[in-house]
């Protein structure tokens, strides 16, 4: 798409890289319910009540639009295959500083997704849920950031680190007695290990850093793709260190199967039920450090009550850093914040697409 088509109605001069792909969904949607006997009693006996548990379920998703909850295993080829190798890291009983690097090209479906929080899963081989009582770390830290690419992985921990590092969690942790459990292949997941705030991912390689003290009991080796295996170097690598404080004489390690959970990074609120046209508003404040708002209408038209809308974030190259709303809206107001504290200050796009309706607006970020 070029520019000028980009901007079709709009104000804004966008860059010269700025490209967009813009879906426009079916103006109608229809239910087609099929009979195949019965009577036209029982038929219409039973519609009413079809149609009320639809109508609950469908205002309890849009209810959840923004509060889904996805996860992503990191390599995603061992989602449903265990590992080939084993790591004695995350759970270990002893000191561990250890980088989890993590390459772009499989981290594209949480661009602009919110990370909340991770976990593990025992070996195979484990023949009990572990731990077998609770234990406690004194501290397990945990710090996301842009990171080098895997292939340049360094045993000096800091020149892994490519981006600004937020710390997403810190302080003592307690896993409660079986929280993660044995057998199957692969193993289930443990319980989530949630961060303390999200990070929001808006693209490039990606550092997971764990520093914990340990605890008093039993380790656990968790599942992990080998130095050997196929993607290993180049999709995604480790190393680690048998220390909390650790800044360098790492060693190579195995790469922890692990789990990410991600969802939607706003709230979204229905201001009014009611609209009489389509409109995006500056968000405010503007300029922004870090949190701002933006109200946007969507009015009733065409005998269509609902809209399939998106709004979406770009930075000034053109590049989407995050998911704003994506759903099926009834008509009204509505407000979502956008958390710019996992980006970097500059001029930021936010554009809208609901039916055949589209704008752009621009906003700056400033820290």
């Amino acid at each position: 798409m070029r520019n000028k088509d980009f901007l079709k109605g709009g104000a804004v001069e966008l860059p010269f890289c700025f490209k967009s792909k813009t879906v426009i969904p079916p103006k109608n949607f229809a239910i087609h319910l099929t009979i195949t006997g019965g009577s036209m009693y029982s038929f219409f006996k039973f519609l009413p009540v079809s149609l009320i548990l639809f109508v609950a379920l469908f205002v309890q998703t849009q209810n959840s639009i923004s509060s889904e909850r996805a996860t992503y295993v990191m390599p995603p080829n061992y989602s449903g295959t265990q590992g080939t190798a084993t790591f004695l890291g995350p759970l270990s009983n002893a000191q561990r500083t250890i980088h989890l690097l993590i390459r772009d090209s499989i981290l594209t479906p949480l661009i602009g997704q919110e990370i909340t929080a991770f976990t593990f899963r025992l070996l195979a081989s484990a023949s009990s849920n572990w731990p077998g009582a609770d234990v406690t770390f004194t501290n397990y830290d945990i710090y996301l950031s842009p990171g080098v690419a895997p292939e340049n992985r360094s045993f000096t921990f800091a020149d892994n680190i490519a981006g600004p590092q937020k710390r997403v969690r810190s302080g003592p942790l307690t896993i409660p007695a079986g929280s993660f459990p044995f057998g199957g292949s692969p193993t289930t997941f443990g319980t989530d290990i949630n961060f303390d705030s999200a990070y929001i991912y808006t693209g490039g390689h990606l550092l997971i850093e764990i520093r914990h003290t340990g605890f008093t009991g039993t380790s656990a080796s968790v599942d992990a793709a080998s130095t050997s295996s196929s993607g290993y170097a180049f999709l995604y690598s480790s190393c680690w260190a048998s220390s909390y404080t650790a800044t360098s004489g790492g060693l190579q390690a195995n790469f922890v199967v692990t789990r990410l959970n991600a969802r939607n990074p706003v709230g979204l609120v229905n201001i009014t039920e009611t609209a009489s046209q389509f409109s995006l508003g500056q968000n405010y404040p503007n300029p922004f450090n870090p949190v701002t708002k933006i109200r946007f209408e969507i009015p009733s038209t065409g005998g269509i009550t609902k809209s399939a809308t998106k709004l979406m974030v770009f930075n000034s190259l053109g590049q989407q850093v995050a998911q704003l709303v994506n759903g099926v809206l009834s008509p009204g107001s509505y407000e979502v914040d956008f958390d710019g504290s996992g980006l970097s200050s500059g001029v930021y796009y936010y554009r809208i697409e609901s039916g055949e309706y589209s704008d752009i607006k621009k906003m700056m970020l400033v820290k």
